[in-house]
């Protein structure tokens, strides 16, 4: 990021550290990431603490173009704490489940020029678009 540039902020909420494992992955392909946080709730966390972590680090992310939240499982504690940040907090943020390697990579390459909605929905397409079937595709190479 140079000077002023301003770059949607990204929080990874996940189970234990799946989220640091998933931010170290995609420093191995692209280098240093700037502005990318993550949170790992682990056995015997308070959850009203790991609730205000994610608050602040909402809040810290935050460069006026809002911050991408992505949790691990929909319904989950991870998840919930994005929920419960939403009445605490006046920061723009979308938070997406089922976060995988391919919607991080989505996220992290096309954040800047983007705004928070379209970042939201290429994510998601990207999270689509990488499930595959090894089998399948190697048949459609054959044809």
């Amino acid at each position: 990021m140079k000077g002023d540039e301003k770059m949607i902020g990204i929080l990874l909420l996940t189970h234990e550290d799946f989220g640091k494992a998933m931010l170290k992955s995609a420093e191995l392909v692209l280098g240093s990431i700037e502005n990318v946080k993550t949170l790992g709730l682990h056995r015997g966390d308070d959850i009203e603490l790991f609730c205000d972590r994610v608050k602040k680090e909402i809040e810290a992310l935050n460069q006026d173009d809002g911050v991408l939240v992505f949790a691990d499982l929909f319904g989950a504690s991870p998840y919930n704490a994005a929920a419960v940040a939403s009445s605490k907090i006046t920061v723009p943020y979308k938070c997406i489940t089922g976060l995988s390697f391919p919607m991080l990579l989505e996220a992290i390459t096309t954040r800047n020029g983007s705004d928070l909605d379209t970042l939201t929905k290429s994510c998601m397409i990207a999270g689509m678009m990488g499930i595959k079937e090894l089998f399948e595709e190697l048949s459609k190479v054959k044809k």
